[in-house]
């Protein structure tokens, strides 16, 4: 299909080229130095590994997502017949409190991100930003993502109102996402996040940090669940409770 398209886009950008330089059979031929813009031919030859995984990534994870919750109960009966039969009851409260555990990360981000939503709305509006209500939200949830969001929270509000920010209004905009990034990420989120899943906001800070550095983006992502579930498991496990404790805010018994 590519090979189809690239063969199509050559025979266009050859036609403009015949156009531009006709043939001259009595006249000496004359130099032209004709560019085209970067055409089809060359956007998918420079960039279509990419956009092909990128699509695959996108239409893989709803198929994904489809089978593991129509098949959630299989995994779980299977996950806890892994373990001897004395240690099954065990597994079976060890991956239940995991499920929840993941529940309530996932209600913890959705607060906030509707939270900085409604933040971002007031201010766009008042700013006169087209659109501010779907510019809002956007960057609302994008701020959630640590370290990378106060570089995309920006873009759809600038964006939008290219034509009527004056200088000021720039800065505006840049003030208020950078500090509610700095505020939602260092202070609210590991307070909020961390006490949901009774984890240290210190330890949530560095394990985000860990991941991204072992993992980039997809490590700032899942790295509060693998930590939220690491707990739980060393709460499970009688040697392990010492760092179970450790990881968590308070002791336990």
């Amino acid at each position: 299909m590519l090979g189809k398209i690239r063969s199509k886009a050559g025979k266009i950008e050859s036609g403009t080229r015949s156009a531009v330089e006709p043939p001259q059979p009595d006249k000496q031929p004359v130099t032209v130095k004709f560019q085209l813009p970067q055409g089809l031919a060359q956007l998918l030859s420079e960039n279509g590994g990419t956009m092909i995984e990128v699509l695959m990534a996108v239409g893989f994870v709803p198929f994904l997502v489809y089978f593991m919750l129509v098949s959630k109960d299989h995994f779980h009966v299977a996950t806890v017949r892994l373990f001897p039969k004395e240690h099954r009851l065990l597994a079976h409260r060890t991956v239940a409190n995991i499920s929840a555990m993941i529940r309530g990360y996932i209600v913890a981000n959705v607060v906030l991100g509707l939270l900085n939503s409604g933040i971002f709305v007031v201010i766009f509006w008042i700013l006169g930003i087209h659109y501010f209500y779907f510019v809002g939200p956007i960057s609302g949830f994008a701020t959630l993502i640590p370290y990378l969001g106060v570089f995309l929270a920006p873009i759809p509000p600038l964006a939008s109102g290219i034509d009527i920010l004056s200088k000021a209004g720039v800065i505006t905009i840049l003030v208020a996402i950078i500090g509610l990034h700095m505020v939602t990420i260092n202070f609210v989120y590991p307070r909020i996040v961390g006490r949901r899943l009774r984890l240290n906001p210190p330890v949530v800070s560095l394990s985000l940090l860990f991941w991204a550095w072992i993992w980039g983006a997809p490590g700032l992502i899942l790295a509060i669940p693998i930590l939220g579930a690491a707990k739980i498991i060393c709460d499970h496990i009688d040697p392990l409770r010492g760092l179970g404790s450790w990881l968590g805010e308070t002791a336990v018994i």
